[in-house]
């Protein structure tokens, strides 16, 4: 396939700018909605991977009402999102239409422009491209973890978004509806991370999702052409519309938030940011503003209002790579900075939350400080006395060897080829303390782990507790999850009955501390259901998974997700962490005498 170049494959885009904007209300909402007849063209555009590889075309429609603002089919963008397949759209009534996907089925009305639907995830999975007959849950797909099953409390929930309480316009033709193309790019991106984006001049797909995008965030390609310093009035006006609707009904609301605590979820995003006072007047301004610094801007100041511990970051600089063009990176710094200053001023509430986020940092770097102090640079695994601890910094693995492995391309992973991998480090701390007839006790140390997959939290916990289910809450249904998964516990490439074979004779234990953060806090939740001791300081919560979405303009952002909330056994949301079992002063968190002792004492209950 051809790697995607902008030289000469583009018509030119469309100028026309709007001379007035549709104002917006509380919800917002614009007037009117669904104007009887709208003239538009259609556009063939390109269809790229993040590496700019082409996946082919796809038709885009550009009403002469909103023409920067792409429209695309449901089926079309069915699609380009799951290859070879498409969603079947049958007209029922005036103005209603019935949806059938591979998976699901919904309804559109484009009167009053609500989707909604029975069985909404189902509608929008993708996720049989990881795993045939998976339903749309978390997953990361490393072949050491498969999805065995999901029991859903309820087991439906009638799902109905209210678009036009948005002024986002839902329309069709005799054969097919058209969504904005972030809006339904929105209703489909999932917690593995398959997602698509457009930036006026092509479109961007992540086919395997969080395995093709994020080493470096949105690639320059991508992201070069969105960095102009005007936008058109007809994208300041949907954008702002389209970014509200998501934040109110996807967010995952862990709690925290202080834009939460304005009323985010009972008001919406829009009248929540009005009555904050002037910080969220002054971000609603920026937001709307035609000038793309202001913009720009007006993201970073909402990161502050949503600032949940590390997992929402609406700052679309954060995951758009811009070093391409310097000069609008340089003119937005001398703009953004005096603003947030400004912002700063009028929200002295912030001055905690970054308070909180520094005192982590310096309590990673503290740690790291002790730990090398205690037990040497960089060491992974150390013995003392029939104690050893396992340092494991990161719930991210090297994938790549694993992948071979599993394909029977390669040898099983080792340290030797891949002295990153975390996974492989625990694997070999195991094999050898279990070997080691001195060894009783087994620290795992994530106290300055912020996260990663949560394949790889499935493997511990199955290692340690023998159970590997994932227990959560989608937010928008209401639903309860538990989410089952088979484990290749004995890593032989096979899920089958040796797995079960597979046990260790050691006391477990688990070393956290505030900065063990996302799934450095679903490991001791689970464990500490499961009667793991936690030793330590109360984790630093993160209960959501992320999204990471597209803004209408074309850059990227992160939010938690409300797809999946994160609960312990008794339903409770996970996101003000996990209080130890044992708590230490920082300074006895490598006293491997004390902590010792405390780990005998728990197992001679």
């Amino acid at each position: 396939m051809k790697r995607f170049t902008f030289g000469n494959l583009f018509l030119a885009l469309f100028c026309i700018v709007l001379l007035t904007a549709c104002s917006i209300q509380d919800n917002p909402v614009s007037n009117p909605v669904n104007p009887a007849a709208k003239d538009y063209v259609e556009r063939m555009v390109p269809v790229v991977d993040p590496q700019g590889v082409s996946q082919g075309m796809v038709m885009l429609r550009f009403y002469d009402d909103m023409p920067n603002v792409a429209y695309v089919s449901v089926g079309n963008f069915q699609s380009i999102m799951y290859p070879g397949t498409t969603v079947q759209v049958v007209k029922t009534a005036p103005s209603q239409y019935a949806l059938t996907s591979p998976c699901g089925t919904a309804m559109v009305d484009t009167a009053k422009d609500i989707f909604e639907s029975d069985d909404y995830e189902a509608f929008t999975n993708m996720m049989w491209m990881v795993q045939p007959g998976m339903p749309n849950t978390i997953c990361d797909a490393l072949p050491i973890i498969r999805w065995k099953s999901l029991d859903e409390t309820p087991q439906t929930v009638h799902v109905a978004l209210d678009y036009g309480k948005y002024g986002i316009d839902l329309r069709a033709d005799e054969t097919d509806i058209y969504f904005p193309f972030a809006t339904i790019a929105d209703l489909y991106v999932d917690a593995y991370m398959h997602m698509a984006a457009f930036n006026g001049q092509v479109v961007m797909v992540a086919p395997n999702g969080a395995y093709s995008l994020f080493d470096g965030g949105y690639p320059e390609f991508f992201i070069t052409p969105i960095l102009k310093e005007t936008r058109t009035a007809d994208m300041v006006d949907y954008a702002y519309k389209n970014l509200c609707f998501t934040l109110t009904n996807f967010f995952g609301y862990p709690g925290r938030t202080l834009l939460e605590k304005k009323g985010l979820k009972e008001k919406g995003m829009d009248q929540a940011l009005q009555d904050y006072g002037k910080a969220g007047q002054m971000t609603r301004e920026l937001l709307m503003s035609d000038n793309m610094y202001e913009f720009i801007t007006g993201t970073t100041t909402l990161g502050y209002l949503l600032n949940d511990g590390g997992h929402t970051q609406t700052d679309v600089t954060s995951i758009s790579t811009m070093t391409g063009n310097p000069t609008f990176v340089s003119t937005l710094d001398g703009i953004r900075n005096p603003k947030v200053e400004e912002f700063m001023g009028y929200c002295p509430e912030v001055e905690p939350v970054k308070e909180n986020w520094n005192y982590r940092l310096n309590l990673r770097k503290e740690l790291n400080q002790k730990r090398t102090e205690a037990f040497g640079d960089g060491v992974k695994y150390y013995k003392e006395g029939a104690t050893v601890y396992c340092w494991f910094n990161s719930f991210i693995c090297d994938d790549s060897g694993w992948r071979k492995y599993y394909k029977g391309e390669g040898p099983k992973p080792t340290s030797k080829d891949y002295p990153n991998d975390w996974l492989i480090a625990l694997v070999e701390a195991l094999e050898q303390a279990e070997n080691d007839p001195e060894v009783k006790n087994f620290v795992l140390d994530i106290s300055t782990n912020g996260g990663g997959s949560s394949d790889v939290v499935l493997f511990i916990s199955s290692i340690f507790c023998n159970k590997s289910d994932l227990f959560y809450e989608n937010v928008l249904t209401g639903q309860r999850m538990k989410c089952t998964y088979e484990v290749d516990r004995n890593l032989d490439g096979k899920f089958d009955e040796k797995d079960s074979d597979v046990k260790y004779h050691l006391n477990f234990a688990l070393l956290t501390s505030t900065y063990s953060f996302s799934c450095g806090n679903l490991l001791p939740a689970m464990l500490k259901d499961y009667g793991i001791p936690l030793i330590g300081k109360q984790t630093g919560g993160g209960s959501c998974a992320v999204l990471f979405n597209p803004s209408a303009d074309g850059f990227g952002y992160r939010y938690s997700t409300h797809r999946t909330r994160l609960i312990n056994l008794q339903g409770e949301n996970i996101d003000a962490g996990i209080v130890p079992t044992y708590e230490l002063d920082t300074n006895d968190f490598f006293n491997v005498q004390k902590v010792t002792q405390l780990v005998e004492s728990y197992y001679a209950k």
